[in-house]
Parts: structure tokens; C-alpha cells; sequence
């Protein structure tokens, strides 16, 4: 074994969330000005001179438990999820003390949902996904419902619109995940599919977007799209799905793949390729996944490039941990696998390729409460 050295209660979050700064909060790097417009920066109670604080952009979700009070587990295979209560908000300072402000209230009030925070590179607004409000004379799972859709939320002038502003158009398909480019466009996790159903019906044939292996629901692969809500491309073709994209240091776009061609292959690995789709090639974990903490088998999920080249990422089985896991970082600059190297440094280094990213002592073993919680 390598060791990798429907709603709660009102006000009560996600335990998930405790490295938030790395993979689910957006912490802004900018400060905005300008009198009575948007979010400032500096509006709640006076900081501690001594201490440097930054704002923060993070979302607040009941806990999602059964019609009996359970912790309703998570299965990362199943994206297109609908748990109403989540909002974004904001705060001038990463503090208990600093005000917070509900910047989605206002389309969704308590009756959507909001995923996938992210900042743009100047800090001007963030990117999100948004679902809802809620149809109450549907059942929650009814296709009709809204789908998830991309959202913007720039803060000098408090403008929150959607990237999609047609409605046919943005509930074609379930649009989840996005990164900025730095071209300006947007990289997102879609089911809707563009050039695959185009080629259907280039064929004579129905267009319809496919499901993932399972048969479970429709598959999500990456696309782009350009910040006016134009240009929609579709990026990759897996036929189960394709999530968490990443921008890495040299252009190219990292993000997980779920491998499902039958019960050996049924794995979520760390792929890359160019932002044209382009190269496309496996990153890293075809064969490093009884790597958990107890050698439990794992998935590689929402990948982030450090500054030293390293690729984060959040480890944990598909379902029955609450909905979290553990975070790592991965040598991907120098392996390929946990214990195997990249050619020029076979015999020379000899891993292992993945550390632990905390000091907390976290478990991945689905259905064990882990001492240090779970990101």
C-alpha cells in the first residue's frame, strides 16, 4: 500500500468547506472603489492592522439530509443535483467579524442553489453556477425544473447576469464548473453537448445529448464560450463525464475524467489537453488509486496547479464520505503514477508522487467519521 504522505436546518453548512480558500472559495485579490457601487472593500468593522486579511467570496448551503433528518450522502458521478437553500455571498474581510453580503438573493432568494465559485484574474467579478428558483409544483427532480446555468458577478458595479441571457438557450443543457481562460472566454462543464448532437444531426439523426455508461444521466463534457454568452464550442467527447477544469501555468487545461468502459475501468482520472481540445493526453492516476488513507480506492477530483508546479487535488471514494475528502498534492512535473516517474528520471526517483496538503489526520474510508474532517 502507498500512503500518499432534501435540506438541513436553517444556517447550517457544508463541513466540507474547511480549505475553502483552495478548492471552493474565490478570495478576491483586488479592491473595488467607487461611492455606493456594488461590493467595497472595507465596509464592515475596522481589521486588525497587524493582520493581513483578504475579502472572500465563498457559498453558504444547508446540509442536505432525507425527509427522515440524514445526512443524504453525495455520489460524484451525479452533477446535475438540485438541494434549494445555497447563495453566494461576500465578505471585505476573511472574518468571523466582517459583514456578509447575499449577492444571489435577489434572482433566487431561498429557493436555488449556487456551485463552482470562481474568480476572474483581475478580481474584478466572479464566474458561478445557479440553479433555480425552484418550480415548487414540480417534484425536485422533474426535468422541467431550471437547469444550472453560468453566472457573473461583477462587483464595482453590482451587475449579476447570466453569461446565457436567453432563456431557450441556457436550459438546453446543465452548464456547471467554470474557469476563466486567459483569452477572456469561459471553460464549463456542459451536458449540452454541442458538436456531438450537431453531428447527429449532420448524420439524418435526432439530436439528443447522451448519458454517461451508467445510463444514470446526461454525460457532461468541457466547452467554451466567451463572456458575452457567444461562441459556444464543445471541447471534449467522453461518454461518461469530464469536470473540474483547471488553467495550468503553460495554457493548458487540467480537469478530472471519469474512465467508465465497464467494471475494471471505472475511475476519475487527471487528464489535460490544449484550449482548443487539442493533445489531449492522461495526467496522472491511472494506476495510483488504492491510495486513500487506509489504502482505500480514491478519485482525483478538482485539480489546481500550485506555483511550484505540483497539480492539487481532492482525493475521495464516489460516494459515502459525506460528500468530502482529503487534499494532496501531486508531483505531476516528475511522475505520472504514484510510484512511477516520467522517462527521465526511471531509476532515479522512485516516489511517492502524492503528499497530504494539511496536517489534519483525514480518512477516505466511506462510512467512518474522519478526526480531521473532510474538505
Amino acid at each position: 500500500m502507498n500512503r500518499h504522505t432534501r435540506h438541513g436546518k436553517d444556517g447550517s453548512f457544508l463541513l466540507a468547506a474547511k480549505l475553502a480558500a483552495v478548492l471552493s472559495v474565490s478570495v478576491l485579490v483586488t479592491a473595488c472603489d467607487g461611492a455606493n457601487q456594488g461590493v467595497q472593500i472595507g465596509n464592515g468593522q475596522n481589521p486588525d492592522p497587524v493582520v493581513i486579511d483578504f475579502p472572500i467570496a465563498y457559498v453558504k448551503t444547508p446540509v442536505p439530509t432525507d425527509n427522515n433528518g440524514v445526512f443524504q450522502q453525495t455520489d460524484l458521478r451525479e452533477q446535475i443535483t438540485f438541494d434549494v437553500g445555497g447563495n453566494l455571498f461576500f465578505k471585505d474581510r476573511a472574518s468571523v467579524s466582517a459583514i456578509d453580503v447575499n449577492i444571489t438573493e435577489r434572482e433566487i432568494g431561498d429557493m436555488g442553489a449556487v456551485r463552482d465559485v470562481e474568480m476572474a484574474f483581475d478580481g474584478s467579478s466572479v464566474v458561478f453556477a445557479m440553479r433555480g428558483p425552484v418550480d415548487e409544483g414540480l417534484d425536485i427532480d422533474d426535468p422541467n425544473q431550471p437547469t444550472w446555468n453560468l453566472w457573473q458577478y461583477t462587483f464595482e458595479t453590482d451587475e449579476l447576469r447570466r453569461i446565457i441571457s436567453s432563456d431557450l438557450t441556457a436550459e438546453i443543457g446543465h452548464d456547471i464548473m467554470p474557469k476563466f481562460l486567459p483569452d477572456g472566454r469561459i471553460v464549463f462543464a456542459s451536458t449540452r453537448q454541442t458538436r456531438s448532437q450537431a453531428i447527429l444531426l449532420d448524420e439524418g439523426k435526432g439530436g439528443f445529448p447522451a448519458v454517461d455508461e451508467d445510463q444514470n444521466e446526461f454525460a457532461f463534457n468541457l466547452h467554451v464560450i466567451s463572456e458575452d454568452g457567444t461562441g459556444i464550442e464543445q471541447l471534449t467527447f467522453n461518454q461518461s463525464h469530464d469536470l473540474d477544469p483547471a488553467i495550468m501555468a503553460d495554457g493548458t487545461i487540467v480537469f478530472s475524467r471519469w474512465d467508465n468502459a465497464g467494471p475494471q475501468n471505472n475511475e476519475v482520472n487527471l487528464y489535460r489537453m490544449n484550449p482548443d481540445g487539442s493533445n489531449l493526453e492522461l495526467l496522472y492516476g491511472d494506476e495510483s488509486h488504492d491510495t486513500g488513507a487506509n489504502g482505500e480506492t480514491i478519485q482525483f477530483m478538482q485539480p489546481r496547479q500550485a506555483e511550484d508546479g505540483r497539480v492539487f487535488a481532492l482525493i475521495r471514494p464516489f460516494t459515502n464520505t459525506e460528500g468530502g475528502g482529503e487534499v494532496i498534492a501531486i508531483d505531476t512535473p516528475q511522475y505520472v503514477e504514484i510510484t512511477q516517474p516520467l522517462a527521465p528520471n526511471i531509476g532515479i526517483l522512485n516516489g511517492p508522487a502524492q503528499e497530504d496538503a494539511t496536517i489534519n489526520e483525514v480518512l477516505t474510508q466511506p462510512g467512518v467519521p474522519s478526526p480531521g474532517g473532510r474538505y
